[in-house]
């Protein structure tokens, strides 16, 4: 992945098959969302949902390994419109439909259900919130909680299917128990250490309905300094950064 630097110009992501923006969107381009991506990109499905799509990063990853097709749910009105420029401007926008909607308002009145719900959420419980709106929005949990993730994705989820997201670790209890109390169930938890020396900072959470035993990985980003990525991140997101 690549940008510009032009200070006077959006800062354009070149990934190897499509590029896009984050201006003037609530939340920026990231790991978080880079590698929760990757991995939700390899699940089958006929029609996904992409909850708080944000400038549409995922949605757009996931399109480039998938015939099927994407709802992408965005509740700022500015960042839908990013969203949808940049589906436009990629390579698959027949794929891909933005809906400006919050996620609370669309699970009771959509009759569609998903193989495959992906959420990179809102996680700030108790820290200070920022003076900026959007940013605040996009970053604290109370403008889209965990508990209604989990029962919109109870309601929306085909039999088979897969509910995806990333989180702090130290959450990663709460969304497990949530997740019980609606009948889901975590059969795929996948650490997220910044070095092999540090503590892991996020967790790839995978719920079902089925109840197995959980299959636990662990990715670590970075082998030492600052891009020294490690093997197995270049390979989960090989399909996408520029230099992997």
């Amino acid at each position: 992945m690549q940008h510009t630097k032009d200070l006077n110009t959006p800062r354009l992501f070149r990934f190897k098959q499509f590029s896009l923006t984050d201006h003037n969107c609530a939340m920026k381009i990231g790991t978080d969302g880079v590698l929760l991506g990757s991995i939700a990109a390899k699940y089958p499905f006929e029609n996904a949902l992409d909850i708080g799509t944000g400038c549409g990063l995922i949605a757009i990853m996931v399109a480039q390994q998938s015939i099927g097709k994407i709802d992408a749910i965005e509740y700022d009105k500015d960042t839908a419109t990013v969203a949808e420029q940049n589906v436009l401007q990629s390579p698959w926008p027949d794929k891909i439909l933005v809906l400006h909607n919050r996620f609370q308002d669309f699970w009771p009145n959509n009759p569609k259900l998903y193989e495959l719900i992906v959420c990179n959420p809102p996680f700030f419980h108790n820290s200070l919130k920022s003076n900026c709106g959007k940013r605040t929005m996009a970053r604290h949990s109370d403008s889209l909680t965990a508990d209604e993730i989990l029962i919109g994705a109870k309601n929306l989820l085909s039999t088979n299917g897969s509910l995806l997201t990333i989180v702090p670790f130290l959450q990663e209890q709460y969304w497990q128990s949530t997740a019980k109390n609606f009948g889901l169930f975590c059969n795929r938890r996948i650490e997220i250490l910044p070095r092999p020396e540090l503590k892991p900072k996020r967790i790839v959470l995978e719920f079902t309905f089925s109840e197995n035993q959980t299959l636990s990985e662990t990715i670590c980003i970075e082998t030492s300094g600052r891009h020294a990525y490690s093997e197995d991140y270049r390979k989960i997101t090989g399909d996408y950064y520029l230099n992997f």
